[in-house]
């Protein structure tokens, strides 16, 4: 352990900031060896020597890095304790959700769900309603089509971790503005998980809720999206 952190992670720190590596390959690849070195720390031993450099490559000059940790956020999570997730990933995620570069954005918010489902029990709600919450408000309106896609892809499952209260305050606004886009692959995904919300909400809440436009999907001009509906209406009775 001592020759890997005396020896090996300053190579890896070294090669993994070193801006002379225009084309960010480097860098790159330095993401996910990262995370498999973290894998092996201690969250203390992480924290001194590791995390800077995760830090930094959430806000890479390159799209392309910041897009691969991303890509690799929940994993980075899994690797690291609870003590970082809650003082320093919930802002580098939430900073993430708010990319400049819409691929970033987009990736981000397919993670969205299994993030908030990996945070520390104990503060998930506490982490969960400041950060995350008001980041994935913004998305529902972003103004790139598969972003939101992403996001409709995963908010559904957002209601058990947030419980029926939350849910019913928070997010079916949020559920009917994503069933009302103006892009088909956004409502499909809205409607291929309402099992989700049901199960936490209830039939009842479910219909009054969203049930109108519902309907007005019946009429849908993509045949996928009214397949969705046929295919939902057990659920709906």
């Amino acid at each position: 352990m001592e020759h890997l952190k005396e020896e090996i992670i300053p190579l890896f720190i070294a090669l993994a900031n070193d801006e002379q590596f225009s084309q960010d390959s480097v860098r790159l690849l330095a993401v996910e060896a990262g995370i498999t070195i973290a894998g092996i720390l201690s969250e203390s031993d992480i924290e001194a020597l590791l995390l800077p450099t995760f830090s930094n490559a959430a806000s890479d000059k390159s799209w392309r890095v910041r897009f691969m940790i991303a890509d690799k956020f929940i994993e980075l999570q899994k690797a690291v304790g609870p003590t970082i997730i809650k003082n320093h990933l919930v802002f580098h995620f939430t900073r993430l959700l708010k990319d400049v570069e819409a691929e970033v954005r987009a990736s981000a918010s397919s993670k969205i769900k299994d993030f908030c489902l990996n945070l520390p029990a104990e503060s998930r709600e506490a982490l969960i309603m400041p950060n995350v919450l008001p980041a994935v408000k913004e998305l529902v309106c972003d103004t790139n089509q598969h972003v939101k896609a992403a996001l409709a892809s995963v908010i559904m499952g957002l209601s058990p971790i947030m419980g029926k209260d939350n849910t019913i305050q928070h997010l079916l606004p949020l559920f009917l503005i994503l069933l009302k886009d103006e892009h088909s692959d956004v409502r499909l995904n809205i409607i291929s998980n309402l099992d989700s919300v049901n199960e936490v909400i209830g039939i009842a809440q479910l219909s009054q809720s969203l049930l109108p436009a519902i309907f007005e999907l019946a009429e849908d001009p993509k045949w996928r999206v009214r397949l969705a509906i046929i295919e939902h209406m057990p659920l709906l009775a």
